[in-house]
């Protein structure tokens, strides 16, 4: 009878540990984009985003998967896909999957990939979430890196610590350092480090896709890019600090990709201190409760200081051509200097524009 007791008291100390169970480790690799593209073609298909999967349609897609990786019970292939869930791509029970993931699937290049993967696994990481369970007000992602935004650093002990945390009992949305302490020593307690190994590395495998974080010598933290101005990276409610890092490194990617440098965008010129403008305001997309557009890559340009402060105040726009257009409460000095700027067509996309025209009419209703 004891045995039996603790047998059942270890299994429910397991019961809230942060199950990452992983079948594709490599985000780049083939078969985990082509399950992840079956999926999202089966859920579109079927238009299970609005009507209740079946029995019948979850067994269906799970012989599709295996066809494509057969395995040798479809307990693996039913850990394939949940994997996507707990990765933040799918919603359990097939509801539909997160806006980015079609666009993750698009990708060419493999930066462009990684940083909308970090996105997605930082919004919507729920690891103990899948088909059948919806944890998805758990977000253990997010919860983990605010607490790295908080610390400053955090060890392999303390991911350990971590990754026995029920989130839900925190309600900061981050463990303090003597919490995290506490954890670590609870996590030794049930042998949570001989036993779940696999989860620990796993979780730090996906970390690292992370812009600007490193993990060595069992120690995960940010190194801060100085070439982009960052703001004040503080756990906050109206600004994120993990979707501000991926913003502003997708601006950097594009520069890179375009320029072979980092730039401002109008005047073509390497400054040091370039700030990741937004053309319509962050505090108007957070008040707005548009979370998609307030780190979304294309409302967002490189500018020098300079013109970032004219530009974030409406004093100067760009028209759909990408030329400067000038407002009135720019000294004439200032406006022989930058009347020739202009974004080139390049990173002057269609969804730059549409946000570009929100900003030329706050532009014109200041400069009338």
């Amino acid at each position: 009878m004891g045995a039996d007791n603790t047998k059942k008291a270890k299994e429910q100390q397991y019961d809230s540990y942060w199950k990452l169970t992983v079948e594709y480790s490599d985000i780049h690799g083939t078969l985990f984009n082509n399950v992840l593209d079956l999926i999202v073609k089966f859920i579109d298909k079927h238009r299970l985003a609005s009507v209740d999967c079946t029995a019948e349609l979850n067994k269906k897609l799970q012989g599709i998967i295996n066809k494509i990786n057969p395995k040798a019970d479809m307990g693996s292939v039913r850990k394939s896909i949940n994997q996507f869930i707990k990765l933040g791509f799918v919603n359990p029970g097939y509801k539909g999957y997160h806006l980015l993931t079609k666009k993750y699937l698009a990708c060419k290049g493999e930066k462009e990939r990684e940083l909308i993967f970090t996105r997605i696994f930082y919004e919507c990481g729920s690891l103990n979430s899948s088909y059948t369970n919806d944890c998805t007000d758990h977000k253990e992602v997010n919860f983990l890196l605010k607490t790295l935004a908080y610390n400053g650093q955090l060890t392999k002990n303390d991911l350990m610590g971590l990754m026995v945390t029920d989130v839900a009992k925190y309600k900061r949305g981050y463990l303090l350092p003597e919490e995290l302490e506490s954890q670590y020593q609870y996590a030794l307690s049930i042998n949570f480090d001989e036993n779940k190994y696999n989860q620990i590395e796993y979780l730090i495998g996906f970390l690292k896709y992370m812009p600007e974080l490193s993990y060595e010598n069992s120690i995960l933290k940010f190194e801060d890019n100085k070439s982009v101005v960052a703001g004040t990276d503080v756990v906050s409610v109206k600004r994120d600090p993990i979707l501000m890092r991926i913003y502003r490194k997708l601006l950097f990617e594009e520069s890179m990709s375009v320029y072979d440098s980092l730039i401002c965008y109008a005047c073509h010129l390497p400054w040091k201190g370039l700030v990741a403008s937004h053309i319509k305001p962050l505090a108007t997309c957070i008040k707005q409760q548009k979370m998609q557009e307030a780190y979304d890559k294309n409302n967002g340009l490189l500018l020098s200081p300079n013109i970032d402060a004219y530009f974030d105040k409406f004093d100067i726009t760009f028209d759909d051509d990408g030329s400067i257009i000038l407002g009135k409460n720019i000294p004439q000095e200032i406006k022989d200097v930058i009347k020739g700027y202009k974004i080139d067509k390049d990173v002057l996309n269609d969804e730059r524009k549409k946000y570009l025209q929100y900003h030329r009419s706050f532009f014109d209703a200041k400069n009338v």
